[in-house]
């Protein structure tokens, strides 16, 4: 691939930074428009999470490597798919899975190739965050992606939008798990955003805690 293609598939992905410390709308807006839209939905790792059940039993199916109790729906690997074929689901929910998979390129072309023309994909990918697997490597964690690494595994899609998450100096904090599941928790994202604003970088796009994804098919 020459390096002006690489530029291209870079500079096409947009940045939208109105929910950086506010992901809690974001997640139900998003949430919400597939409830609303999509007739068949993917749930990978279950990471639909409390909004599960905020969709019809015959309008979400999931997936999953592991087997945990009676989840998942359908137990497969998304880096070498063998149980689904085509192009048939409407819309895809894969939040912060992609940093667990051996294979996120192989997995990120296997939810294009199942995924219907117009379809959507809703993501989140880290990039400065801690190393979260547990100690027994019931999963792993792999990876950590830039917006250009994001760019490059998403490049097939014909429109993708980034949501940054935090800024600098918030993402450092959060790096520390007691910031992130005790204090952050107890004062809220408002903080973070203090924090930033503070240290003058409220407005980061790029050196972030990670990314919600938005991709249309």
């Amino acid at each position: 691939m020459q390096i002006e293609e690489l530029r291209k598939i870079c500079r096409k992905i947009k940045i939208n930074t109105n929910y950086q410390y506010d992901t809690d709308v974001l997640i139900r807006r998003k949430m919400v428009f597939l409830a609303q839209n999509a007739k068949k939905i993917l749930d990978i790792g279950k990471s639909s999470r409390e909004w599960y059940d905020h969709f019809s039993t015959d309008q979400i199916i999931t997936l999953d490597v592991n087997q945990y109790g009676d989840y998942p729906d359908i137990l497969d690997d998304i880096c070498n798919l063998q149980k689904i074929q085509g192009s048939i689901f409407d819309g895809i929910i894969c939040m912060s899975i992609l940093e667990h998979v051996y294979s996120p390129e192989s997995a990120v072309n296997n939810i294009f190739s199942i995924l219907k023309d117009g379809g959507y994909v809703f993501s989140f990918i880290p990039f400065l965050y801690r190393y979260h697997a547990p100690d027994d490597l019931k999963y792993q964690d792999f990876y950590r992606f830039s917006k250009d690494g994001i760019a490059y595994l998403f490049r097939n899609f014909s429109n993708v939008i980034l949501y940054p998450v935090r800024g600098k100096y918030s993402t450092i904090m959060n790096i520390n798990a007691i910031w992130k599941f005790v204090i952050e928790k107890k004062f809220g994202e408002k903080l973070n955003k203090l924090i930033d604003r503070i240290f003058g970088n409220s407005n980061e796009k790029e050196n972030v805690s990670g990314f919600y994804i938005w991709a249309k098919k």
